[in-house]
């Protein structure tokens, strides 16, 4: 009896093993036509502050994964089908990495990649040296677009192109590329600026889209203090606790998560702090580092 069960069990498992999808592999990224036309490809689509949160509708069907795998597909987007990833001059040195644009926005359905409007306007102005107000509109003019798609498991051997579509007539109105170095409506406020909203407290964007930065700020250990809005409008951020003596202690160079709504707590720094402050938006939460070493927070 024993060894029957013993035998039994093998059986079980190695039925189990090969049962289980195998995840197909590859070196390097293949090419496939997976990736649908468009509905929209003709139509004329001009981008405007007023559609921003719009969505464009790409459908396509699953690469060769081995199985019908959790996949990842990535929008990227280019003024001429080639899709280089080197640009090079006359003497053959690079000058540009690639002349295109991956969209950060994550998809996991076939039937459902839908970047935003905004998105595909902020691609679109980049790739045509948007860089001030006076650089849109953009005319109507056709652009490319494919998948890049993988399975985060192994995403360096299971990485596919899609074939590439077009969009005939795409255009922009409004500015849509993030701007380096413009102050933002947002402020430190506390008890080192007597809760004002002034220019030295002031977060200009940073490098990163949705990020913010004050330089070369120094402030004292225990005081309290809050991001916020000239006017205490929104986003109004703070701590997780109370007031003053109630508020949420926190370090320097860690990156926390900040509480937004009416009245949120106060935050105070443990210690003495002199350095570079980073407000960053992710996923709909903001987070603050207060960085002494002088290194943008990741």
């Amino acid at each position: 009896m024993a060894v029957a069960a013993a035998a039994l069990g093998l059986s079980s498992c190695s039925e189990t093993w090969d049962g289980n999808p195998v995840l197909e592999t590859h070196q390097g990224v293949k090419e496939a036509s997976f990736l649908n036309q468009p509905a929209l490809q003709n139509e004329y689509i001009m981008l405007s502050s007023s559609n921003r949160e719009g969505t464009f509708k790409l459908t396509c069907s699953q690469p060769s994964f081995g199985y019908a795998a959790v996949a990842t597909y990535k929008v990227q987007v280019c003024l001429s089908n080639d899709f280089k990833d080197e640009i090079r001059d006359e003497q053959d040195q690079i000058v540009q990495e690639q002349n295109y644009i991956e969209l950060k926005q994550d998809f996991f359905n076939c039937a459902n990649i839908n970047p935003l409007n905004h998105d595909m306007a902020a691609a679109v102005e980049k790739l045509n040296g948007v860089k001030y107000e006076q650089d849109v509109p953009i005319p109507y003019q056709k652009v490319f677009v494919r998948l890049r798609a993988f399975v985060a498991q192994d995403a360096d051997h299971t990485q596919y192109l899609s074939n590439v579509v077009s969009y005939e007539h795409i255009g922009a109105d409004y500015l849509a590329v993030w701007l380096v170095g413009e102050p933002a409506d947002l402020y430190i406020r506390g008890g080192m600026n007597d809760w004002g909203a002034t220019a030295d407290w002031q977060f200009k964007t940073g490098e990163e889209e949705d990020t913010w930065v004050i330089e070369n700020v120094t402030i004292a250990a225990n005081v309290s203090i809050k991001v916020s809005t000239a006017t205490w409008g929104t986003p109004n951020l703070g701590g997780n606790a109370g007031e003053n003596d109630d508020s949420q202690m926190i370090d320097a160079n860690e990156k926390l998560a900040m509480t937004m709504g009416d009245n949120p707590g106060h935050m105070r720094l443990k210690e003495d702090f002199t350095g570079k402050v980073v407000l960053q938006l992710e996923n709909g939460v903001y987070y603050i580092t207060f960085d002494s070493k002088g290194d943008t927070a990741e």
